[in-house]
């Protein structure tokens, strides 16, 4: 397996350099076989990641978050009365059983003074981007209302630095699923990826903070650009102006687009809403050349990077263990499956929108995602077959419950159960049954006529649905009896001329 650090450099030779695959190999020392399989395979085919653990540091762990802390709270101290690195030292031990040096001490003090950027006068330098394809990136909170419910979320922004030509979405959060699937939405938008993006320390895509820029990023993310092949650049701590491009989109944003609050019945029309708003508003003119974001960006459509033909799977997985109700724990919620998978490992993938879950690469359940909390979300037909084992429990069961069947279901339930107790709820379960293969609506209709009829037993109630789910047929079977129709008159029949024929007679 190749390397996430080789994939992405063979893949910028290739793509950046124009180097040909026989040059790369010749660099590299890997088999022209091998370089192929890493420009023309997906990242998940030919990349396998091992974390890196660092050697374990228990004391700097334990005391450094103590240090910064005291750090940060002694800024607003009188000068003469601030914390040196002594005192700290002094203070561990007699407040914290400190048992290390004062060089140590010493050390910890220093690093942490270097990244917060302690007693430095900020001066700002003005910039000028080159139209190089750098984008800039950032989540800011918006408020959306969605079928009438204010619902408090995050825009994922993306700015190009020289261009600013930008682009926005609504997400109820900003976990990484969403982080992922915002950047592939952004590059549809774009045709191409950016070069290089710069961000905040997001926990989405840093894993930890070191000394200066530089970052240990979450392995995922690494995998992510290495897909996409573009760069990333961190801000420094509490320096958002490093990145004051994203920042004014912040605020531009909600007062030319969320102000006032958006209503729409979905998420997913508020984002095609804003697509089309992000459209018209990069191509407004603007200054005294009266350019748009869109002219000036065509200027750096050309060193953007493709999209990838490969699909990145933009979601998070868990391995779950399926419990005795049939449920799978993810985020906060349980979600139903088969009932023949209880007790076994499944892989649960969460995306924005949906969950799917998985049973050795299988497909086994697809559920619209809930972002509430402790909530259980089931599909009927994944209790189908226990109800068939356990029909009892039929009037009780919280899948039958959820499923907001149409009225005629429990009106035909309550007619069934009156006329035979004991047999009612089995026959009641075998018409759910017929969910497997017909639509609900059309199921419904059938229990309309079967309660009108009087024909309760759920075969009859099966040869309606059949009688309704396939009127074309009846229709050409009408047709053709009245083709057959002869358009002639027959005469009556003649009962004395069998007489004769019986008699010996001739008939006419």
């Amino acid at each position: 397996m190749i390397k996430v650090d080789t994939y992405k450099y063979i893949k910028d030779l290739h793509i950046k350099k124009r180097e040909s695959i026989r040059q790369i190999s010749r660099d590299t020392g890997l088999s022209r076989q091998t370089i192929r399989k890493i420009l023309y395979g997906s990242v998940e085919e030919v990349t396998q990641y091992k974390r890196n653990v660092p050697p374990p540091a228990p004391l700097k762990e334990q005391y450094a978050p103590i240090i910064r802390d005291w750090i940060v709270e002694n800024l607003t101290a009188p000068p003469k009365q601030r914390y040196t690195a002594s005192r700290i030292f002094e203070r561990l031990q007699e407040e914290k059983g400190f048992i290390g040096g004062a060089s140590t001490v010493r050390g910890w003090v220093k690093e942490i003074k270097h990244e917060l950027n302690i007693e430095r006068i900020e001066t700002y330098v003005p910039l000028e981007h080159d139209p190089v394809g750098r984008a800039q990136c950032d989540w800011t909170p918006a408020v959306a209302r969605i079928n009438g419910q204010d619902i408090k979320g995050d825009l994922f922004l993306m700015r190009f630095s020289n261009s600013s030509a930008f682009y926005i979405r609504f997400y109820p959060h900003q976990r990484q699923e969403a982080f992922f699937d915002a950047h592939e939405k952004t590059f549809a938008f774009f045709n191409g990826v950016p070069q290089s993006i710069l961000y905040d320390n997001l926990k989405t895509a840093v894993k930890r903070v070191l000394v200066g820029r530089k970052r240990e990023e979450q392995d995922s993310f690494v995998k992510f650009r290495a897909h996409h092949g573009f760069d990333s650049e961190f801000c420094n701590r509490a320096k958002g102006n490093e990145k004051g491009k994203i920042e004014s989109l912040a605020r531009y944003v909600k007062w030319h687009v969320f102000t006032p609050v958006p209503e729409f019945p979905t998420i997913e029309a508020l984002n095609n809403w804003i697509e089309e708003r992000c459209r018209k508003l990069n191509a407004k003119p603007r200054g005294r050349n009266q350019q748009s974001f869109w002219d000036a960006f065509e200027l750096e459509r050309d060193k953007l990077l493709p999209i990838s033909v490969h699909t990145f799977d933009c979601c998070t997985r868990k391995e779950a263990k399926v419990n005795r109700f049939s449920l799978v724990q993810f985020d906060r919620n349980q979600y139903s499956v088969p009932t023949e998978y209880t007790g076994k490992m499944v892989t649960v993938k969460g995306y924005v929108d949906k969950i799917e879950i998985y049973y050795q690469k299988t497909k086994i359940a697809t559920h619209e995602r809930c972002y509430d909390s402790g909530k259980q979300k089931f599909l009927l037909e994944h209790y189908l077959k226990l109800l068939e084992r356990k029909p009892r429990a039929v009037g009780q069961a919280k899948p039958v419950r959820q499923a907001n069947l149409p009225k005629p279901f429990a009106k035909y339930h309550e007619v069934v159960q009156s006329m035979d107790p004991e047999e009612g709820d089995r026959q009641f379960v075998k018409v759910l049954l017929l969910l497997k293969r017909f639509p609900v609506h059309i199921v419904s209709e059938a229990l309309i006529s079967a309660v009108k009829q009087n024909r309760l037993s759920p075969v009859d109630v099966e040869q309606i649905v059949d009688t309704i789910d396939k009127p074309s047929t009846k229709t050409v079977s009408s047709t053709n009896t009245e083709v057959l129709k002869p358009t002639g008159q027959v005469a009556p029949t003649q009962l004395q001329r069998y007489a004769s024929l019986v008699k010996g007679g001739v008939g006419a």
